[in-house]
């Protein structure tokens, strides 16, 4: 039987099933050599920083070299534009109709550009990238394999799962931040499909790089219930903090756009790097060898410095554009933030050092929900990168906490953000692909359909119910049928209006309807 044909075929879940286990494949194996890379260049890069520290004669030399690296960057940033920052927006705008992309030319970019980046010390992690290489080749092989365009973005969603999986070593981690930031809702066909992808990346990471967890915690002691309170006001600390974090990346990124030549605002961003990498080398690259530092002695001054000077490298680094993610560096902001409250309430309520790596590591999840708002996939890639389970309900404690601090204080997500920036700065002539395809939604509780019939919707035009998944049975739809929440609802749409009708489908799906009095 032919592949097109088992597309159409009964058992075409399952062979979409065995498609994502190859997208797992290919996806964790090339964001397993990127973390490779990586790690080399970052390793090289100190070593290269370290002996021009020694020898200051070599700094005309450091300086043109900068430069150098800094024209190749920005050449890549002008011709293959998607592969430009961390990639996560760019995976989201692609599933959701918004970008066309060519799988390539992006991943081959990405890989290239964001390894120099990397070999100049910038404050860039490696998921964002990871997750981008993982959608990739989820194009790639659904390009190929795949008959349907609802079946091609579910493939793609496997490779950005594969991505961060293979990143971190962390596959539920990987298939959470897919349903909870890039979905925003939970379907058994998507969770089946990344669940494969993931397992089967973190299977290649796992060969590659061993089984040991990223971050080596010496986890010998818990918070007791009493100093929980202590908890309540690290919640309400990294909410603030999440929300200045996004307000001045944001701010950052709008000023460097100001200098209009993108060389320029690269070269702003490797000369930064290289003046601070001979100052104060800790706190360049990606963050690993700062984390593998922390520890109570280190002087709260010292936590202090840190925490500045690693927050500002950070955002001069993203700020421009580069290629790299924000995912690891904030990771390494919210535990520097954590070491300095634990070195200070430690002190002052005479609590066991042996606590210092429980604040951490919260500090970690809780920094994470307040920036991205995704609350489960924060917990759960601590829970992963640590090895350790002997602090969840910790962790869902101040992340909850820091995520509705900064929702109150009116912060959006970092990723919805930076979307919605990426998508007001196009010019709007990119190709619009003709044809018809079919996705996938749900109603939402409290939605505006919530509990309403077909007939009393209004549903855009050119758009098709075709069906309505509802506890395991598909109903057809019909004017007198009632939504309910819950429903899964598959639409056929022209592709060509995609943007538009998911938009508004949007509002009617998960929006509340509004009350006026």
């Amino acid at each position: 039987m032919k592949l097109k044909d088992i597309e159409k075929s009964p058992n075409k879940n399952l062979y979409l099933l065995f498609l994502s286990a190859l997208v797992g494949l290919v996806a964790g194996f090339l964001a397993s050599l990127y973390r490779l890379a990586l790690e080399k260049a970052e390793t090289l890069g100190r070593e290269i920083y370290h002996f021009v520290s020694l020898h200051l004669m070599f700094i005309p030399f450091l300086m043109i070299s900068l430069i150098i690296i800094a024209g190749i960057v920005s050449l890549f940033m002008k011709w293959f534009p998607m592969s430009s920052g961390s990639g996560i927006p760019q995976v989201k705008g692609q599933l959701q109709g918004y970008f066309r992309v060519n799988w390539f030319t992006t991943a081959f970019s990405k890989f290239i550009a964001g390894t120099l980046a990397m070999f100049a010390g910038l404050s860039l992690g490696r998921e964002g990238p990871s997750i981008q290489l993982g959608a990739a080749m989820g194009q790639m092989v659904s390009g190929r394999l795949a008959q349907t365009e609802r079946h091609k973005r579910i493939l793609i969603a496997s490779g950005a799962s594969a991505g961060l999986s293979a990143a971190f070593n962390a596959p539920l981690s990987g298939v959470m931040f897919t349903l909870e930031e890039v979905f925003k809702y939970f379907s058994p066909l998507i969770l089946l499909t990344c669940m494969t992808s993931a397992m089967v990346a973190d299977v290649v990471s796992r060969i590659i790089f061993g089984e040991g967890a990223v971050f080596h915690f010496q986890i010998s002691g818990s918070i007791a219930l009493s100093d929980y309170w202590l908890l309540l006001i690290l919640g309400v600390i990294l909410g603030f903090f999440g929300a200045f974090y996004n307000w001045t990346l944001l701010s950052s990124q709008k000023l460097m756009n100001k200098v209009r030549l993108p060389f320029v605002r690269v070269l702003i961003s490797f000369l930064s790097v290289g003046l601070m990498a001979l100052i104060f080398p800790i706190v360049i690259g990606s963050g690993h060898v700062l984390m593998d530092s922390f520890s109570f002695g280190m002087g709260l001054g010292f936590l202090c410095l840190i925490l500045i000077a690693k927050y500002f490298i950070s955002m001069i680094s993203y700020a421009s554009g580069v290629p790299g993610g924000i995912f690891f560096p904030l990771l390494v902001l919210g535990a520097s933030l954590g070491a300095v409250y634990a070195t200070v309430v430690l002190a002052a309520f005479h609590l066991p050092s042996a606590l210092f790596a429980n604040f951490v590591i919260l500090s970690m999840a809780g920094t994470f929900t307040a920036i991205v708002r995704a609350p489960m996939t924060g917990i759960l890639l601590l829970v992963e990168m640590t090895g350790s389970f002997d602090h969840l309900l910790p962790l869902a404690l101040v992340s909850s906490v820091a995520y509705v601090v900064a929702d109150l204080l009116g912060s959006e997500p970092i990723y919805d953000s930076l979307l919605e920036r990426m998508l007001s700065a196009q010019k709007g002539d990119d190709e619009v692909s003709e044809g018809q395809m079919m996705f996938e939604t749900i109603v939402q509780f409290d939605a505006q359909a919530d509990h309403k019939r077909l007939e009393q919707l209004a549903l855009p035009d050119g758009v098709l119910l075709v069906s309505i998944h509802r506890s395991g049975k598909d109903l057809i739809p019909r004017g007198k049928t009632e939504l309910q929440a819950g429903d899964y609802l598959t639409f056929l749409i022209n592709r060509e209006d995609e943007v538009v009708a998911r938009e508004q489908l949007r509002k009617v799906l998960t929006e509340k309807m509004s009350v006026s009095g």
